[in-house]
């Protein structure tokens, strides 16, 4: 029940930063905040993650500077005509299950430069599309990975 007013109370605080929160259209906000609310926790029930608010802040406040020098990184690559970067598709193997958490990781790790998950390979590995294939891409991505599922509460 707090998921669904969670999310109806978002969904209403979306409405009213786009229209207004002038009276006569709240009820109209509201109808449609509660039809989106009930059609989320249909189409995405509420998942049973716990939030670490330490390893949360940790991952979030890490991203910038991670973003930041591998999109260093990817450009010294592309501009320095002297060094060479050996482009590959790594098979990656993760320990989240299949699933909305998996996705979850594998879209958070296609925002960071250099690597670009490519989808299922046969097996259950993941294709891993590196910039340069000569690092240990297999070994970062399971330590992003660890990191991303401690800041979810994911790892048990």
């Amino acid at each position: 029940m707090a998921v669904a007013v969670f999310r109806f109370a978002l969904l209403l605080l979306l409405w009213v930063a786009i229209a207004g929160a002038a009276p006569a259209d709240l009820p109209v906000g509201a109808a449609g905040s509660a039809i989106g609310a009930w059609a989320s926790l249909r189409l995405i029930p509420p998942a049973r993650i716990t939030p670490r608010p330490a390893a949360l802040a940790m991952l979030v406040l890490r991203f910038p500077w991670q973003a930041l020098r591998a999109g260093v990184e990817v450009a010294s690559i592309a501009l320095d005509p002297r060094r060479r970067a050996a482009p590959a598709t790594i098979a990656w193997t993760p320990r989240l299950p299949p699933g909305p958490a998996r996705d979850a990781f594998l879209a958070y790790a296609s925002l960071l430069p250099g690597t670009l998950p490519a989808g299922e390979m046969p097996g259950g590995a993941i294709a891993i599309h590196a910039l340069d294939g000569s690092t240990d891409v297999a070994a970062a991505m399971t330590l992003e990975e660890t990191r991303f599922t401690r800041a979810f509460g994911l790892d048990g």
